[in-house]
């Protein structure tokens, strides 16, 4: 933890330096913030998420599970000649403690109780595990914004094996294609972020008895309300091909709004969203996620 403490500072402060190169001095705050939701924009930035997730399920005391969660993702873009970008992403996940459930085979965290939904025990019981670093995801991606508007971004998304519990790691290197389609609009944006993911290598020395066959669904969607507010709503859809019947897809529905403002002369986006699960796994998922998010936008390239 020491260490994950440390890296957060280190990002934290990086996301707060002064940057007198900016050049979106003379952009308004509403332009600036649909362009940080674009996946394919000129932004660079640091996104900062805070969650918080309660639970539901058939497994004993489901329904009193809860996890808080961090994530930062640091977005680089390098415009090239033909105005298209090619953005660097990563997301860094700092769990504040993970529902574990406990049998005498192995401990069960939500993404493997999904694929073992069937064959798992039903009269154990769950604990709150540590904090600790997740595993690490992170993609590279080609793409752009046309003269009418249109979003398009294709790339490799990717997730390193980094987490810091050994009872509910993966311990997979996951690998695979995405596509973002869109459209920015006099009133705001709109589009959709796919990726698919799937094991292509494992950590030596490990029993997995389990395969990664994952696709995940973005929607992106902001309408302008002026003075850098907005309405948004940007629901994660998820659907676990290897997992047990009715314990696949994970379908949130909800948003929230944002406000785009300065800290000086930083650009700094904050969200505040609200979600219901109105499809979970059977045996153990998410039910509600509440969420606020802060972006500074470090440079444009």
């Amino acid at each position: 933890m020491r260490r994950i403490s440390r890296l957060v500072g280190l990002i934290v402060a990086v996301s707060l330096l002064g940057h007198p190169g900016l050049s979106q001095a003379e952009e308004s705050l509403d332009e600036i913030a649909i362009e940080l939701i674009n996946p394919a924009g000129s932004l660079a930035s640091i996104g900062n998420e805070f969650s918080y997730s309660t639970f539901q399920g058939s497994l004993p005391e489901a329904g009193d599970q809860h996890k808080g969660r961090y994530l930062i993702t640091p977005s680089i873009p390098f415009k090239l000649g033909n105005g298209k970008n090619i953005v660097l992403r990563a997301t860094i996940p700092l769990s504040f403690g993970t529902p574990t459930y406990l049998t005498e085979e192995r401990d069960y965290a939500d993404w493997l109780i999904r694929k073992k939904a069937d064959v798992i025990a039903t009269d154990k019981e769950f604990i709150n595990g540590h904090g600790h670093l997740k595993d690490i995801s992170y993609n590279i991606a080609y793409g752009g914004v046309n003269e009418n508007g249109f979003i398009s971004m294709f790339g490799v998304a990717g997730v390193l094996p980094t987490s810091q519990d050994g009872s509910i790691e993966r311990d997979q290197f996951l690998l695979g294609p995405e596509v973002a389609l869109g459209k920015m609009t006099r009133w705001g944006i709109f589009g959709g972020w796919l990726k698919h993911l799937v094991d292509v290598a494992e950590i030596d020395g490990r029993d997995i008895d389990y395969d990664t066959n994952e696709t995940s669904l973005k929607v992106f969607f902001a309408y302008g309300l002026n003075n850098g507010w907005q309405i948004i709503s940007n629901p994660l859809i998820e659907y676990d091909w290897e997992g047990a019947p009715d314990n696949k897809l994970l379908l949130p529905i909800g948003g929230g709004f944002s406000k785009m403002t300065r800290i000086g002369k930083i650009p700094m986006k904050m969200d505040f969203e609200l979600y219901h699960y109105i499809e979970s796994p059977e045996a153990f998922g998410p039910e509600w996620m509440l969420t606020f998010n802060f972006t500074p936008v470090l440079w444009s390239r």
